[in-house]
């Protein structure tokens, strides 16, 4: 039991724990500041694609991460276990799908193009910057500082409300939020949520189930930028990694 309550609960705050505070702020202040641009539809997206998503989102804790030192796996980006990993993450994504579907079935007006895809695959692009974000970058920070259980919950609620922008349910996002971080946390791998369970949570979320996110709007070209900057880095993080 002592050996336990200290990884639950602990008070060691340090200069990282605000690094990741104030990260969480600027994420949040891009999304509140989405708000008064619906008639600027492209200034609304490089606020979310390039400040949120990609600077803040993805490059910015990659970047900490590689310079921390703390190394990768403590962030739960490795190979450790992969088979099992992906075999739950893929069962999970299956369960929820059938879970979904039963409980929000599509409309009678919702149906298949390629508008549809181009935009399934961008909120697939998004679920990178949440993945990195919220569930590998916020949590472990605020894991070394408050313990395992007000990590979660205040990743939790950095997930819901970074949301204001363009999806305000916060309720149900809050639920999502704890769903994915203690999953994540359980085996403190990316591979048990990702590609499989955070991807059909968050797609089903957005193109059927959700009736307050915002419409996705130029998903093709969109895709096709943050696809190319979001491989750009992993590539040159991958081969900065093999040189060490």
């Amino acid at each position: 039991m002592k050996t336990v309550i200290p990884k639950l609960f602990r008070w060691q705050p340090s200069g990282e724990t605000l690094v990741a505070l104030v990260a969480g702020v600027i994420v949040l202040g891009f999304s509140a500041a989405m708000l008064p641009l619906e008639n600027w539809p492209w200034v609304k997206i490089t606020i979310r694609d390039v400040g949120q998503i990609f600077i803040v989102g993805i490059l910015f804790p990659l970047v900490y991460i590689q310079r921390s030192g703390g190394g990768w796996v403590e962030f739960g980006f490795s190979f450790k276990r992969w088979p099992i990993f992906l075999l739950i993450n893929f069962v999970l994504g299956v369960l929820l799908f059938f879970m979904l579907l039963s409980e929000s079935p599509p409309s009678a007006d919702f149906h298949f193009s390629v508008t549809t895809i181009w935009s399934a695959a961008y909120v697939m692009l998004a679920l990178c910057f949440e993945l990195v974000f919220f569930y590998a970058f916020l949590r472990t920070l605020f894991e070394r500082a408050f313990g395992i259980v007000p990590a979660i919950l205040l990743t939790a609620l950095f997930y819901s409300f970074h949301h204001l922008g363009f999806q305000p349910e916060y309720g149900k996002l809050v639920f999502v939020g704890l769903l994915y971080a203690i999953t994540y946390r359980l085996g403190n791998s990316a591979l048990l949520i990702f590609p499989f369970f955070l991807g059909v949570g968050g797609t089903y979320d957005v193109l059927i189930q959700s009736q307050a996110v915002s419409p996705i709007l130029y998903p093709e070209v969109r895709t096709l930028y943050l696809a190319a900057a979001i491989l750009a880095t992993v590539a040159w993080f991958w081969k900065k990694t093999r040189k060490c």
